[in-house]
């Protein structure tokens, strides 16, 4: 694999090739050198103004500095170029995903599956999108009728994307919290179960897992259980945190809520309502 420094090299000695601009500047982007990467992209442009791929690359950098609209233009060129690119679809669709337009984005995924309907990652785009759009009916506009057939759009992307690769863990817990919008715990529990059998350090499975568990008192000891883990996996995990002092407050065990909702604060000392919650578990004490 070439570095930064190797490509310097190499576009001393041929200065007017874009595809070495478009690759030194992948390498900045993944250090997350955002300006140097969008430069060489920029460049690689002016070489080449029909290089589709450095729209696409620039359009990528945009995202990741939080610029969806300058992202966009970049992926709506590329498209122009070759109107059968369909990571550019994928990754605009992203990009209207951060703008909060839900149907630009899975008109996106579509295209991208029509072009290349094998790519499990656009199924499973496009399932988290049907499934950010039964939130909005769930909680938005107290809908569940609505709500539940787009978290049943969002299985059937996800079980499409599960039968063209099987053991991607992500897949599993998405699919496992669309179940758990629909209050289909059981099933829930199953995919973060194959989740964590996939990757047994995936801290998030494990915060899921014991979110579904702690829905009523019968789950509290597997919930907090799930939360120790996902803590030993990941010490800053904010939520894991609130979520186990929750257990620990409904299990009447205040100090040690206290100590988790304490540990909320020292990440985010912001969260107005884990302060709340100690006064509240210091006067239950």
């Amino acid at each position: 694999m070439k570095s930064i420094a190797d490509y310097d090299k190499e576009i001393l000695q041929d200065s007017n090739n874009a595809e070495l601009y478009r690759l030194r500047g992948i390498e900045y982007y993944k250090i997350e050198d955002l300006d140097r990467a969008i430069k060489d992209f920029d460049q690689a442009i002016r070489i080449d103004p029909n290089f589709a791929r450095a729209y696409l690359n620039r359009g990528n950098a945009f995202e990741l500095k939080e610029d969806p609209d300058r992202a966009i233009k970049d992926f709506d060129q590329a498209i122009r170029i070759d109107p059968n690119f369909a990571q550019a679809y994928v990754n605009r669709g992203n990009a209207f995903e951060l703008k909060e337009d839900l149907d630009r984005a899975i008109a996106d995924y579509t295209k991208a599956i029509q072009i290349d309907p094998k790519n499990a990652d656009v199924y499973i785009h496009r399932g988290g999108a049907y499934s950010t759009y039964g939130l909005v009916f769930l909680y938005g506009q107290n809908d569940i009728i609505r709500a539940n057939a787009f978290f049943d759009q969002a299985i059937t992307d996800f079980n499409q994307a599960i039968t063209i690769n099987p053991n991607n863990a992500v897949v599993y817990v998405n699919r496992g919290m669309a179940y758990k919008f629909k209050e289909d715990f059981d099933q829930a529990i199953m995919d973060f179960d194959q989740a964590i059998k996939i990757n047994p350090n995936y801290a998030d499975a494990y915060w899921q897992r014991g979110h579904t568990y702690g829905r009523d008192n019968n789950g509290i000891d597997q919930a907090i259980a799930d939360f120790n883990k996902t803590l030993q996996l990941d010490p800053n995990h904010e939520i894991a945190y609130n979520s186990r002092a929750l257990m620990y407050f409904e299990r009447g065990d205040y100090a040690k809520a206290i100590t988790d909702w304490e540990a909320v604060l020292r990440l985010n000392p912001n969260h107005s309502t884990a302060k709340m919650s100690i006064e509240k578990a210091k006067k239950r004490m």
